[in-house]
């Protein structure tokens, strides 16, 4: 334990604040022989594990938009079954208690996973004797746009990412979760007759095959509106409606949804209260149109947009018939990656797969970290040998086919 708070004192020397404390130091068996870490760097929690069959690689975790550094799930997992030493940070901020704490920010995240990034290569340095010869980050969700976020800005940090059903835009993504939930509680009187009429006619089209009886006006606008949801990052624009065929996935996700808005409205937007009785309803909240915000509201949530200039590999996976993050957000990201690099470019660092079926991640997109990371070391052995050895990434990976 002491050598470990030296070794952290000694490493954030020039930052002092950052070192505070290992709480956790243990033997530990599952899923792999390990050596568990956990503690403080600054006000974020991380915890770091390294398994004695190590690869000499290191993964970094990026949480979930509800997670901590503890809700690593299947990444640390099948992480740590491949031999890499895996870290997770909680990035200095909880989804509940981030309104009650104006020094916390979700553009925080940035700055305490490139942190915790720097703190923990030398910890794994020093128990291993050597550096870790990649570093790659990985996460699905909140933890999907931080993949891609810091392996766009800091190239030289990391190697590449396995990123899972991530948003592009706080904007876009806070905004397209409000517009969701106030039109489908316009059609949730007909949800299933709507859900039935899918499943017997996949092709239903119902702008020209009304139901019997026919919705009404407005529920067949809303329901247009469910399905075509414009984005944009600048000129670079995408739908992220949600996709046909996922109509059985909206009632039982409707709770979740307001959920997100609920905790987190008055940091999305303090300026936001209607009737100005400092108390959002949650009539107010799904009403909530980020374009219409003061402009500095849409500055400060812009400022997580990603910007697609990619220098390292990314393999992403997203489910078709995810309802949280919309999967035209990694449509949206491909467009992106085009604008900055053209096609031919965008496909040599980035490689998108949809899992048909799949809603907000699951057991497909788990079991497909197993031939994912494989497949991004694979890539980064193929650039780093200018292609004389590894490879690019497949048409077909674990089953899925390439974009």
């Amino acid at each position: 334990m002491k050598r470990v708070l030296l070794c952290l004192a000694m490493l954030l020397g020039a930052a002092p604040a950052w070192a505070q404390r290992i709480d956790v130091d243990e033997r530990r068996s599952a899923p792999v022989a390990h050596r568990y870490l956990h503690g403080i760097l600054g006000d974020a929690r991380f915890e770091l594990s390294l398994p004695d069959a190590w690869n000499g690689k290191l993964l970094i975790g990026t949480r979930g938009f509800s997670g901590t550094e503890l809700s690593s799930g299947a990444f640390k997992t099948v992480g740590l079954q491949k031999g890499y030493a895996f870290a997770m940070s909680d990035e200095g901020w909880n989804r509940v208690q981030i309104v009650d704490n104006p020094e916390d920010s979700y553009f925080e995240s940035r700055r305490r996973i490139v942190q915790m990034t720097g703190a923990v290569k030398q910890l794994v340095q020093r128990h291993y004797g050597k550096p870790a010869a990649r570093v790659y980050a990985t996460g699905g969700s909140n933890g999907g746009h931080h993949s891609k976020w810091v392996v766009e800005d800091f190239p030289a940090l990391y190697d590449g990412a396995v990123s899972g059903y991530g948003f592009n835009s706080n904007l876009e993504q806070w905004g397209d979760v409000a517009h969701t939930v106030r039109n489908y509680d316009v059609v949730a009187p007909r949800i299933n007759d709507i859900i039935a009429k899918r499943a017997a006619s996949p092709g239903w089209n119902p702008a020209t095959e009304p139901l019997t009886p026919p919705l009404t006006a407005a529920q067949l606008t809303a329901l247009l509106n469910i399905y075509n949801i414009p984005a944009r990052i600048g000129a670079v624009t995408w739908n992220n409606g949600r996709v046909p065929g996922s109509e059985f996935m909206w009632p039982g996700n409707r709770a979740a949804l307001v959920g997100y808005l609920r905790d987190s409205m008055p940091r999305f937007d303090r300026t936001y209260d209607p009737n100005g009785d400092g108390v959002l309803s949650e009539d107010e909240l799904k009403n909530w149109n980020p374009d219409e915000s003061p402009v500095q509201i849409q500055n400060d949530l812009r400022k997580l947009d990603l910007h697609g200039r990619l220098q390292r590999p990314i393999i992403i996976a997203h489910g078709s018939y995810d309802v949280t993050v919309a999967p035209g957000e990694s449509v949206g990201y491909l467009r992106l990656v085009e604008s900055q690099l053209g096609v031919v470019g965008a496909r040599n660092v980035l490689a998108v797969y949809f899992i048909p079926g799949m809603g907000h991640g699951g057991a497909p997109f788990n079991a497909w970290l197993n031939v994912a990371f494989d497949a991004l070391d694979a890539w980064v052995d193929w650039h780093q040998s200018r292609g004389t050895a590894g490879s690019e990434p497949p048409f077909n990976l674990g089953g899925y086919t390439r974009e």
